[in-house]
Parts: structure tokens; sequence; C-alpha cells
């Protein structure tokens, strides 16, 4: 069992269970306790996971993802800029195009041109906020219950209007990419209404930078045999490419 796939099982304790002690997940996992206080060290900080004396802790009611998206704390900040700004090239004028809330995504509205005639239909308060600003631009917010942590709408009713719609392509992020050829996503309810995304769009794309592949996060919510194409940066490994290619998926390099 690699890393990605032990951390997504310890997490899944800690939801169940609320905590964890090192002794009792080495022997589980059969493994030493160095790696288990890494890994916990590892979900405290993707997490809210609270690290203790011998293990750690989940309150009982608390929200998996507590990363916030403070644009000071995004990672690989420089690489999907570039992933952005290749992901509008692809965009034709006219188009109805559905953005989600992830922080490459929302980076794409850094490179819209002023006189383009699109739909921009989005979950997430700040791309809506970001495509109004553009007189040419229209903005459809889809409604439903708002996350408080990501700033975006989620669950059943958005989902369902969503469905209503016809996309000529849907931008998606992904938190993490398996080697089982999967797109994760750190919180259920962002995974599901991803989900309901993908029968309605003519092309779909994720954007990810090269740091996404071959690690796992805590719900799938497609297959990359799902997805028209593929935009990440120049740093993707071979086992990335082979990936990609398995599943029949256009790569797209941003350089």
């Amino acid at each position: 069992m690699n890393k990605g796939e032990r951390c997504l099982q310890i997490l899944s304790i800690l939801q169940e269970e609320h905590q964890v002690e090192v002794g009792a997940l080495a022997r589980q996992f059969q493994t030493s306790e160095m790696t288990i206080r890494r890994d916990l060290n590892f979900l405290a900080e993707q997490y809210n996971v609270i690290r203790t004396h011998g293990g750690a802790k989940m309150e009982e009611r608390s929200v998996v993802r507590m990363i916030s998206f403070d644009e000071n704390r995004i990672q690989n900040k420089e690489k999907k800029e570039k992933i952005a700004e290749k992901a509008v090239s692809l965009i034709r004028n006219g188009q109805r195009i559905f953005i989600d809330a992830g922080s490459t995504t929302r980076a794409m509205l850094n490179y819209v041109d002023e006189n383009m005639q699109n739909v921009v239909v989005t979950n997430h308060l700040k791309v809506a906020e970001c495509a109004l600003a553009f007189d040419k631009l229209s903005v459809v917010m889809l409604g439903g219950e708002m996350l408080k942590v990501t700033n975006c709408t989620t669950g059943p009713v958005a989902e369902e209007q969503i469905k209503k719609y016809s996309l000529d392509a849907a931008f998606l992020g992904a938190g993490a990419i398996g080697a089982d050829g999967k797109l994760y996503d750190g919180y259920s309810p962002e995974a599901g209404f991803k989900s309901s995304i993908l029968p309605v769009a003519e092309k779909v794309y994720i954007l990810v930078d090269s740091s996404k592949f071959h690690i796992y996060n805590l719900t799938s919510f497609a297959s990359l045999s799902q997805v028209d194409g593929l935009i990440t940066d120049d740093g993707i490994s071979e086992e990335g490419k082979a990936l990609v290619k398995k599943y029949g998926v256009e790569l797209i390099i941003a350089d």
C-alpha cells in the first residue's frame, strides 16, 4: 500500500472514530510508527486533523477539507497560472463554459479577452464576481447550499440545476489523480457535484499541476476515461504521461 492509499484510509478512520493512535495504526497497516507519524503530519497539514501526543484526532462535526482558497496560500501558483492561460486558449467565442471552484480554474479569468462573448456557468462566488467584470460575458451562478470554506454552492439543488444545462466545455480541477486513473477531490459534496457536470458538457478538461499525479484524496468523482483533455505543466513525469495516454486522454502541456 502506498502513502496516498494509506493516508486516505487513515482519514476515513478519523472521520468514523474521531481519534487514532500511532501504535495501533502501525500494526493495522504493518508499517513503522515513524511512517505513521509522517502520515499524520501530512494529514494535519492538508485537513483539519489535530496532532496529539501519540496520535491524532478530528472533531466529530468537522468538515473534511479545511484549507481555504486564500490566494496567498496557493501552492505552485506560477504553474497554475500557465495552465489557466492554456485552458483559456481552448475556448472559442460564443461557447457556453463551466468553470469550477479550483484554484487553477479560477485563474482562467485572468486571461479572458475583453471581447470574448461567452456564457460562464459556475458554482463559485469569486469566479462569478470576476466574470461579471467583463461586459460581454454572461454569467450564471448556480444555486444550492453555500460552503463557507470554499465559497461555492453544491448539493442537490446545484446538481439538479446543472443537469438542465447544455455546455460546450467544462473546466474542472482535481485534488489528485491516482495511479488507478481516477480523479479525486478532497471534500465529498464537491466531488458529487463535479460528477453531475460530466454528462452535460461536450468537452471536459481537467486542470492540474504535475504534483497531483499518482496520489489520492478522499473521494473519486470521475475517471480519466470520462474526460477529453488534461492540461498540466511541463513537470509531468513519464509515469504521468503514460497514465494519461493509457486512458486515451489528450495531454495538453502548458509551457
